[in-house]
């Protein structure tokens, strides 16, 4: 892994390959972002997340492994964390969501659950 764009942009080994892949978070300016110099789009940890959720799920369906539910529900935990801390950043309650997280519907604009789209952009 090579840090391209501190906390934003990273470029990420490709096995049986001599490319790299690239993955971008959200950057954002203003006052809620202290530091942040520039802006672009991103996706955010949580779907990255799912996305490894999804591949977990495929992988323990080739070679089942109990750790792999483990790794899941760490993996669970993180982004209901993380939501959690959104919620209480913006000033609005988390709510009550089911054990598989990772399907709860987001809003399009913060990528955050719980929101009504009342966020900005």
């Amino acid at each position: 892994m090579k840090v391209v764009d501190p906390g934003h942009a990273y470029a990420l080994l490709m096995l049986d390959s001599t490319r790299e892949a690239f993955l971008r978070f959200v950057k954002r300016e203003g006052e809620g972002y202290p530091g942040n110099s520039g802006h672009y789009a991103g996706t955010n940890m949580q779907e990255v997340m799912r996305a490894l959720i999804d591949r977990l799920k495929y992988l323990n369906d080739q070679i089942p492994d109990r750790r792999n539910h483990w790794i899941i529900g760490a993996l669970r935990e993180s982004i209901s964390l993380l939501e959690e801390r959104a919620a209480e950043r913006h000033g609005r309650p988390f709510p009550k969501v089911p054990f598989e997280i990772e399907t709860v519907p987001f809003c399009p604009k913060c990528g955050h659950i719980g929101c009504k789209g009342e966020c900005h952009e």
